[in-house]
């Protein structure tokens, strides 16, 4: 009872000491999610649900210090915002205890409360789904640089080809997003830009263009690649796009800079067990399994290095900063994939 009083309780006040006590605990939280992200980082998901109801339990004691030092916990709000928060919580360690705050709005009070509540429910449900940001245009259309995505959790075994999925580069264990063509003892090749599975050739069809403006794009500021040639910055480029249907009928589109570009025609390959093979929607600017890891490509992926399945666009925007709200893509926001 006494946690959920300092999880929930925004009315109160806490001492310099009871803060620090949080505040090292949310430190100690951290550094365990660090050590098993890099020793056993299939199981950080197991560490996100305890860490964020530290965090939750931090942001209620900001609020509580603020009032013990005599201002609004509103101010609190600015710990969501990056680089600032850990400013502000130093300023909430170090702020002296004055007159306790007394001017509470009961309206404001609640809705810290639903905030807070909502916030448990969030870090309580990472045990199921991770998030995932997207800074390239290797899964343009379907993906676009600055998609934050929800991934789903799953093993290789529950896997379709077709499916996009978040898993670790097998070289630099970095996160990678990529679409599964071709599951073990599978045999794949590219034929003019389309892959050729077990010796049928995935039909497709031309879908028209994609339009957007020629600008930095992604947390990354990536530029796009365009397939009318040469624009320039703030002009508009343009992407072919084609629609890839796979033998079970299911189909998604994918993009073409130009026809007869590396990597279009490729050898046959057999998919090895234990290994997948993945290829990038945007074919002109994906560095997948068509590419051999020496060469700085995936290559096959062992099929213990997957997260999990994409299963919606949660959040977009064109810009490398969130708070750019003209950059936000509105029209993307908690969309499906295919």
């Amino acid at each position: 009872m006494a946690f959920l009083t300092a999880l929930f309780d925004l009315n109160g006040t806490t001492t310099r000491k009871q803060a620090l006590r949080v505040f090292l605990l949310v430190l100690a939280g951290f550094g365990v999610l660090f050590m098993v992200q890099a020793q056993a980082p299939a199981y950080d998901r197991l560490v996100y649900p305890p860490l964020g109801l530290i965090l939750v339990w931090w942001t209620a004691t900001v609020v509580r210090r603020l009032h013990e030092a005599g201002h609004s916990g509103a101010w609190a709000v600015l710990l969501a915002v990056p680089l600032l928060g850990l400013f502000v919580s130093l300023a909430a360690l170090l702020l002296r205890s004055d007159r306790p705050y007394n001017n509470s709005h009961a309206g404001l009070r609640a809705a810290g409360t639903v905030v807070q509540v909502l916030l448990v429910i969030f870090w309580l449900s990472r045990s199921i789904w991770v998030p995932y940001w997207s800074d390239s245009e290797a899964m343009k259309p379907t993906l676009m640089a600055g998609d934050y995505q929800i991934v789903r959790y799953a093993d290789a075994d529950s896997l379709s080809r077709g499916d996009i999925v978040v898993f670790r580069h097998p070289v630099t264990g970095t996160t990678v997003v990529s679409r599964l063509i071709a599951l073990p003892g599978d045999r794949v090749k590219m034929q003019h830009g389309a892959p050729v599975l077990n010796g049928v050739a995935l039909p497709t069809q031309e879908e028209g263009l994609l339009r957007e403006a020629f600008h930095p794009q992604g947390p990354a500021g990536v530029m796009p690649r365009c397939s009318n040639t040469v624009v320039g910055l703030g002009g508009v480029c343009e992407l072919a796009i084609r629609r890839e249907a796979l033998p079970d009928g299911r189909s998604y589109l994918v993009g073409n800079v130009e026809d007869g570009a590396f990597a279009d025609e490729t050898e046959e390959m057999v998919v090895p067990p234990g290994r997948l093979f993945f290829l990038g929607d945007n074919r002109d600017s994906a560095t997948d399994s068509r590419f051999a890891q020496g060469a700085g490509g995936l290559g096959f992926v062992p099929a213990e290095n997957v997260i999990g399945r994409v299963s919606r666009v949660l959040f977009s925007t064109s810009a490398a900063q969130v708070w750019t709200v003209w950059n936000w893509r509105v029209d993307r926001i908690f969309g499906a994939v295919e």
